[in-house]
C-alpha cells in the first residue's frame, strides 16, 4: 500500500480518521488554549507550509473537513467560547488575552476580529492525509498506512475463529440460563465446565504469543541476527521473496512504534540495523517477533538453533 492513496481514496482516509493520537507522535502539535481547536496559522506551522496551501485544502476538501468538525468564528466569538466553557477566573490565570491591531492574542496565537476557521484534531489529520508537499505530512500518512497494515494481517481465518469462539460463549451462555431455569443443575455444570475449557484456552493462546513476542536474544549479535532471520522469512511469505519490501516496511513499523526513522541514520557497518543502540535494537526484535506471529510464523521453528 503506497502513501499517495491516502491522498486519493476518500474511504482510506476515514478508515484511519479516528487515530489522532499519529498527530502528537509525529510533532508538536499546538492548540488554542483551553481548547481541542487549531488555527489555520498553526497547522500551517505543525506541517511547515504556507497558511495559503492550507485555505487551499478547505476550499478543495470543505465537505470532507465540515463533516470533521471545523468551525467559522469571529474572534469575539472565540474570546466569549472561552468565558463560557470556562470559569472567567479560570481563564484569566491560564490563558493570556490582549488586544492588538486587527484581532486577538489567546496566548500568543492571534485570531482576526474577523472570521476564523478553527480546525479539530480530526480536521487537522485530514489536511495531513491531503497536503502533498509537506514532510509532516507525508510521515502521518506513512505512520497511518501501518496502523492499515496492522490491521490488515489478521487474517480471514483467525477473525472467523475469533467469531466462532464469540459465538460459541454466547450460546453456552443462553444455554446455562435455560438450565438453571429447568433447575437441572447437572446440565449447568457440564456448561461451566465448557465455559471454563473456552476461558483457559484463550489464556494459553494468550500466553503463548505473549511468550514469543517477550522473549529475545541475549546478545546484539544474536538479536540482530534474530531479526535479519524473521524478516526474511516474512519476506519469502508475504511479499513474494521482495526484501527490500519488506525491510521497507519494517523501518516503517519502527518508525511509527519507536518514533526512530532508521534510514534517516544511515548505514552503520554495511547494515541500517547498525545504527540502532542495544535497547532499540531489542525493542526492534520484539517488534519483528510480533509481526512474525501476526502472520502466521511458527517462532519456535523458525529460531531454533540447528
Amino acid at each position: 500500500m503506497k502513501e499517495n492513496e491516502l491522498l486519493e481514496k476518500k474511504d482510506l482516509r476515514e478508515k484511519v480518521i479516528g487515530r489522532t493520537e499519529v498527530l502528537d507522535k509525529v510533532g508538536e502539535l499546538i492548540l488554542l488554549p483551553s481548547t481541542e481547536f487549531a488555527t489555520t496559522e498553526q497547522i500551517a506551522e505543525y506541517y511547515a507550509v504556507g497558511k495559503e496551501v492550507i485555505r487551499q485544502i478547505v476550499v478543495r476538501n470543505g465537505d470532507e473537513l465540515k463533516n470533521d468538525g471545523i468551525k467559522h468564528l469571529k474572534g469575539s466569538e472565540i474570546k466569549k467560547e472561552l468565558d463560557t466553557r470556562y470559569n472567567l477566573s479560570l481563564v484569566s490565570s491560564h490563558v493570556n488575552i490582549e488586544k492588538v491591531q486587527g484581532g486577538i492574542l489567546i496566548n500568543g496565537n492571534k485570531v482576526a476580529y474577523s472570521s476564523n476557521i478553527l480546525f479539530p484534531k480530526r480536521a487537522i489529520l485530514r489536511i495531513g492525509m491531503l497536503l502533498r508537499d509537506s514532510d509532516v505530512a507525508k510521515e502521518i500518512r506513512t505512520r497511518l498506512l501501518d496502523i492499515v497494515q496492522d490491521a490488515s494481517t489478521q487474517s480471514p481465518e483467525i477473525i472467523q475463529n475469533i467469531i466462532t469462539e464469540i459465538n460459541e460463549e454466547k450460546q453456552l451462555m443462553l444455554d446455562r440460563v435455560e438450565a438453571e431455569t429447568k433447575g437441572d443443575f447437572g446440565e449447568v455444570c457440564v456448561i461451566n465446565a465448557k465455559l471454563f475449557n473456552l476461558k483457559n484456552k484463550r489464556i494459553k493462546e494468550l500466553e503463548t504469543e505473549n511468550e514469543n513476542i517477550k522473549t529475545h536474544a541475549l546478545t546484539i549479535i544474536e538479536s540482530r541476527d534474530i531479526i535479519n532471520r524473521i524478516v526474511r522469512s516474512i519476506a519469502m511469505k508475504e511479499y513474494k521473496s521482495m526484501f527490500g519490501k519488506a525491510y521497507g516496511d519494517l523501518y516503517s513499523k519502527v518508525n511509527y512504534k519507536l518514533g526512530i526513522n532508521i534510514k534517516a541514520r544511515g548505514k552503520t557497518n554495511g547494515s541500517y540495523l547498525g545504527s540502532l543502540n542495544n535497547e532499540e535494537l531489542f525493542k526492534v526484535e520484539k517488534i519483528v517477533r510480533s509481526w512474525a506471529v501476526k502472520v502466521g510464523l511458527d517462532l519456535d521453528s523458525l529460531l531454533k538453533i540447528a
